[in-house]
């Protein structure tokens, strides 16, 4: 006798599919979303910033590699670049930077003013310097076992900054 063949059961249904990333991958996600508008906002209103920023830490790096009076020497430390204000759009700005010197501070200051360097604008000569060493109580030089002195250079100037620019304001 021919057998029949017998039906086979039913596949058992499939469970249901989780949905992929964990409740809280997908609110991390979420949260993203929503303030990726509020990150990109921040970034155009400091973007003003990071470019003058740049400039003076380009004009700082003009300053630096101008060559030193002789018997002078720059120190290694990075030199220190503020915007300390503005109005109307005009920013102010310096630049500070030490040298170990054996010349007169006058000397080596009016080294530094003869130079023509490019401020942030790009004019030439649109700033000033200034420059102080380190005195004792009494008023004389500070007495210092070397026979170089430290000299501190500072560099004072405005530029016309963008409108954006929230403190040239």
């Amino acid at each position: 006798m021919c057998s029949m063949p017998t039906p086979e059961a039913p596949p058992a249904p499939a469970p249901p599919e989780k949905p992929s990333g964990s409740r809280a991958a997908r609110r991390i996600g979420c949260l993203a979303l929503l303030s990726a508008p509020f990150l990109l906002l921040a970034a155009l209103v400091m973007a003003p910033v990071w470019i003058t920023d740049h400039r003076l830490a380009r004009m700082a790096d003009r300053v630096l590699a101008y060559p030193p009076p002789p018997g002078t020497d720059v120190e290694h430390a990075a030199p220190q670049v503020e915007v300390s204000g503005g109005d109307s759009g005009d920013c102010w700005y310096s630049i500070r930077f030490e040298l170990s010197t054996d010349r007169p501070v006058q000397e080596v200051l009016s080294h530094y003013r003869r130079a023509r360097f490019e401020d942030p604008d790009g004019d030439l000569g649109d700033h000033e310097f200034a420059a102080w060493t380190l005195f004792d109580e009494g008023g004389t030089p500070a007495e210092d076992t070397s026979t170089s002195e430290p000299v501190i250079i500072d560099l004072y100037g405005t530029y016309t900054g963008s409108w954006a620019d929230m403190r040239c304001w």
